[in-house]
């Protein structure tokens, strides 16, 4: 990857950094102290990814649960390969995994509420970082002479990149803002009117563009310099009333 778009690109230890919180593919958070990410549901991979971790937690809540099981056969007096005597000790590990994944479960459909706007954010950061790969591969592609691409509209969409950034970061900025100061309003307000400004500029940008091969990558940096706008500015009015 190119320097200039690898500084561009956000990282996840700038996620971690703007947000607060470990981020990755399917949660927000750790598994046990986080919420998961909404979009998981609307991606194959990062569902597989999330029932993966299911059957894994199911897995480690059963063993933890074991002891349990001794204890309530440690009286009797069948013999351990004894059918009930098994069904006996399986019995409550198995109760105590049902009712702990499912307190686990409803725990974070409870907390997903709280995060839904950074959740959008995060997504919004995904689209942004597949763009930059999207350019990345053209570039790719240029170097080994499949590809012709001006380089004036390569540079436009760089461009186009850096304040969709700027929108991004500023958008996770007043998220965690909003989240953990509500009180605090001047920096937020700055915030956002840096995130509207950076939206006008973007459409300035989309309207002078000409038809090229980045044309649809312009549309992409402009639909998430929306989103962003979109979402903070919903989260301001829920937190201003």
């Amino acid at each position: 990857m190119q320097l200039d778009l690898d500084k561009l690109r956000i990282s996840a230890k700038e996620v971690e950094r703007l947000t607060g919180f470990e981020v990755n593919e399917v949660f927000i958070g750790t598994i046990l102290g986080g919420v998961y990410r909404p979009s998981l549901f609307q991606n194959s991979k990062r569902f597989t990814h999330f029932c993966i971790t299911e059957m894994f937690m199911l897995l480690v809540t059963f063993i933890f649960a074991l002891p349990f099981g001794f204890l309530f056969i440690r009286n009797s007096t069948n013999a351990i390969t004894d059918f009930a005597t098994i069904f006996k000790f399986l019995l409550i590990p198995l109760v105590i995994t049902v009712i702990l994944n499912i307190s686990w479960n409803v725990y974070m459909l409870l907390k997903v509420k709280s995060t839904l706007t950074l959740a959008h954010l995060l997504d919004e950061v995904d689209k942004y970082n597949e763009i930059i790969q999207a350019v990345d591969v053209r570039d790719r592609l240029e170097a080994v002479g499949n590809l012709q691409v001006n380089a004036l509209d390569r540079e436009r969409v760089c461009d186009v990149l850096k304040i969709a950034r700027n929108s991004l970061v500023y958008g996770l900025m007043t998220e965690r803002i909003l989240r953990e100061n509500k009180s605090l309003l001047a920096r937020r307000y700055d915030l956002l009117t840096n995130i509207e400004n950076n939206l006008v500029t973007l459409r300035t940008l989309e309207i002078n563009s000409q038809a090229n091969e980045y044309t649809e990558l312009l549309n992409q940096a402009l639909q998430i310099g929306a989103s962003v706008y979109k979402e903070i500015e919903s989260s301001q009015r829920r937190v201003s009333h």
